[in-house]
């Protein structure tokens, strides 16, 4: 199995399970203009743990959020979505080739147990994030690191890359010391140090997280918290009740059925999200390899329909298998429309012969079991017999990766700022299908687009060949919503679920 293969199997077992958030309009409580002050401590709910503290194991979207948080990188995320801000680099300048990025380390900076932070340190975690097991080949164009003095790295590149840059803010480009400070990575990383704006004061694993002001970061004006605890509470209605007698302060997704029991003000809502809902269809064995099928399974679907019944309404019909609302987003040229009569008529084109196809889904998640039941009914109304087959999310994978299926309904997610790691996410599943590598040349175009509306043309190259092939059937892109009480300020949310948590401050 591929590393991107690896990451695709995650997206099936991982974000299904997150797909429970639901939400309507406005941001809630916390988009307040109130200054912020420092002190206090606040409680989230989320629904699962991170899966750990070394990025080469970081699957969950809560690892994502939370290893920055304690060991930061070069850059982080901007919450608008529109690129990178300063991290442990206060500055940065690339060549005019596009060939090398030389990053300056903040004077000051440091690690929470007070040894500075080096160019030495940051050169060693580039070669971390070079050799991750799950996402390497987001740092592929990556060749190598120097060191031309103690706050200076220079990171060369073996190609143009548009973006690296961004790809250093996806929560597993983290900055780690030199040799892991004289010990074996195992050890580091069962209770790591890092110069992010937390340490870690507890942790419980599968019960919660407490995380403490870093007294050496190098902002002395944050975090604004003293304290933040993450408790890990599995089931949604304990979430909301816990949260109504006021033992939390925040819910990191809100489920659909629940979404209505808060007040309007306390959702804050995620619109667009970089997340695509929709169907994996194996196109390798089985029905599947009938492109006049995998037509007919998408005319089949009423997406606005499938939007209501699924979501509540409260998501978008999906115009493109990609993420939206991240760098590089474009939709395609295609029509994802409706046609039960079209439907029918490529049904009748094809090879298939009325015996029943086989939808999984994730039987833990609400969201992808309520989609098969209406998916099923929207396909036999078009001649397609569907089995809906729900089952654990391991077994969903192992299915994936064995390559027994027929169609997967499921999520996949950007969890950095650009589309290109989903479109490279995307690719090796693609490949199957892609016999002549339109899309990975399209991904290589895109990596070296100077300007916006190269990126978008590159994108659309690669949405125009999904929207064609269809080995992805996108549906939705569901809205998510945090539910925030008035207790707390400053949360701010980017499309792939990121947010600043030095960055909040208790009321």
């Amino acid at each position: 199995m591929t590393r991107m293969s690896r990451r695709l199997v995650a997206a099936l077992a991982v974000f299904t399970a997150a797909s429970l958030a639901g939400c309507g309009s406005g941001t809630g409580s916390s988009g307040s203009a109130q200054t912020p002050h420092r002190g206090g401590e606040i409680t989230v709910l989320r629904s699962t743990d991170i899966d750990a503290w070394d990025p080469d194991k970081a699957l969950m979207i809560e690892t994502f959020e939370t290893l920055p948080q304690v060991m930061e990188g070069l850059v982080r995320p901007n919450p608008d979505s529109t690129g990178v801000l300063p991290g442990l680099a206060d500055h940065w300048e690339t060549d005019a080739a596009g060939t090398t990025i030389t990053f300056h380390l903040r004077d000051g900076a440091q690690f929470s147990d007070g040894h500075p932070v080096t160019s030495a340190d940051v050169a060693f975690s580039v070669g971390l994030w070079q050799r991750n097991a799950g996402y390497a080949s987001l740092y592929s164009a990556i060749s190598g690191a120097t060191t031309p003095d103690g706050h200076t790295v220079v990171i060369t590149l073996n190609r143009p890359s548009t973006f690296t840059l961004s790809w250093l803010a996806n929560g597993t480009a983290v900055v780690v010391p030199k040799d892991f400070g004289g010990k074996s990575r195992e050890a580091f990383f069962k209770n790591p140090i890092g110069a992010g704006p937390f340490e870690i004061q507890d942790y419980a694993a599968g019960q919660s997280l407490t995380l403490a002001r870093n007294p050496h970061y190098y902002d002395p004006q944050r975090p604004y918290l003293d304290k933040l605890t993450y408790k890990i509470v599995t089931d949604p209605n304990q979430r909301l009740l816990q949260y109504q007698s006021k033992q939390a302060d925040l819910i990191e997704s809100v489920p659909l059925d629940l979404a209505r029991q808060f007040p309007p003000e306390e959702l804050h809502v995620v619109r667009p999200s970089a997340t695509v809902h929709g169907v994996f269809v194996n196109t390798t064995s089985g029905p599947g390899t009938d492109l006049h099928l995998r037509q007919a399974i998408s005319d089949a679907i009423d997406r606005d329909t499938y939007v209501k019944s699924v979501f509540g309404g409260l998501a978008a019909p999906a115009a493109g298998g990609l993420s939206p609302g991240v760098q590089g987003s474009a939709t395609c040229d295609c029509k994802y429309a409706f046609d039960l009569a079209k439907a029918k008529q490529e049904l009748g084109q094809s090879s298939y012969r009325g015996a029943p196809v086989a939808v999984l889904v994730d039987s833990s998640s609400e969201i992808t079991t309520r989609g098969g039941e209406v998916l099923v009914e929207m396909l036999k109304a078009a001649g397609i017999t569907a089995d809906l087959q729900p089952e654990d999310a391991q077994v969903v994978a192992d299915r994936y990766t064995k390559g027994a299926y027929a169609l997967i309904l499921s999520e996949v997610s950007s969890v950095s700022p650009s589309v290109g790691d989903l479109f490279g996410l995307l690719s090796a599943y693609l490949a199957q299908s892609d016999k002549n590598g339109e899309v990975p040349r399209a991904f290589d175009k895109l990596d070296v687009a100077a300007t916006g509306a190269d990126q978008a043309a590159a994108t659309k190259t690669a949405e125009n060949w999904i929207g064609a092939n269809l080995p992805w059937v996108p549906i939705a892109n569901p809205d998510r919503v945090y539910a925030v009480s008035s207790t707390v300020g400053g949360l701010a949310v980017t499309p792939y679920l990121s947010y600043p948590a030095d960055r909040l401050w208790a009321r």
